[in-house]
């Protein structure tokens, strides 16, 4: 009789949890769509929509592109959100970033959205920055390409004169002054890495879009023509 009892106190146990895991499946906003917030639904149609996944995990964004990195001021605290996959056969980091614009009577943020790929052939790194986006005039003063309509609408700021003009002098003005995909995004040739930033968060920003520019732009520069020092 003991025993029974004994067996039906474990039954009995084993069935409230079961009750309580169902309870709690229920619950997760992994698997009931009542409970997953808009945030979390537009960032699954995000990653439906390109092929990517929201990683938690550090993907060393500043390692990867340590000028704009630089620039954007995005240690580990700044950068919030990031996606990982593959773009047309080429590993894709994309990574929002909150950005100090700092001056003498205030402090505000920006949110900048940031598509980086690999460089096909690393050497020195060159920004091309939108001329109306303020947030990269507080780094390095800008050269001008020579090209007045370009100037007009950029601002290129580097720092190998011989290799930045032969950059620009390959077709990339005129490339980007005729691609709508480039209209107020930022173009980063790091060391190692290509980049677009947007001033958006990534549930805004065209990212394949960015993507897309970046690929186009690295398959069409001469790397080999230009200088490497």
């Amino acid at each position: 009789m003991t025993a029974l009892v004994l067996l039906l106190v474990i039954v009995a146990i084993l069935g409230a949890g079961v009750a309580v895991g169902l309870s709690r499946r229920k619950r997760n906003p992994f698997t009931d769509q009542a409970f997953v917030t808009g945030w979390e639904q537009r960032m699954r149609a995000l990653e439906a929509s390109l092929g990517w996944r929201f990683v938690a995990e550090d993907q060393g964004f500043q390692e990867r592109v340590p000028q704009i990195g630089r620039m954007l001021e995005a240690d580990r605290s700044r950068v919030k959100f990031q996606l990982v996959g593959h773009w047309r056969g080429v590993p894709v980091l994309a990574v929002e970033v909150v950005l100090r614009t700092d001056n003498v009577a205030t402090s505000a943020y920006r949110t900048y959205s940031v598509v980086v790929v690999p460089r096909p052939m690393p050497g020195p790194w060159v920004l091309i920055s939108p001329r109306e986006d303020s947030a990269w005039s507080l780094f390095e003063q800008f050269v001008p390409s020579g090209d007045p309509n370009f100037d007009a609408r950029y601002e290129v700021r580097r720092r190998n004169p011989a290799f930045a003009g032969a950059l620009l002098s390959s077709g990339l003005t005129q490339a980007l002054l005729q691609d709508p995909r480039a209209q107020g995004v930022a173009i980063a040739f790091d060391e190692h890495a290509l980049a677009a930033a947007v001033p958006a968060p990534l549930l805004q920003a065209p990212l394949g879009h960015l993507a897309d520019l970046l690929l186009d732009l690295a398959g069409n520069v001469p790397w080999q023509a230009l200088p490497r020092g």
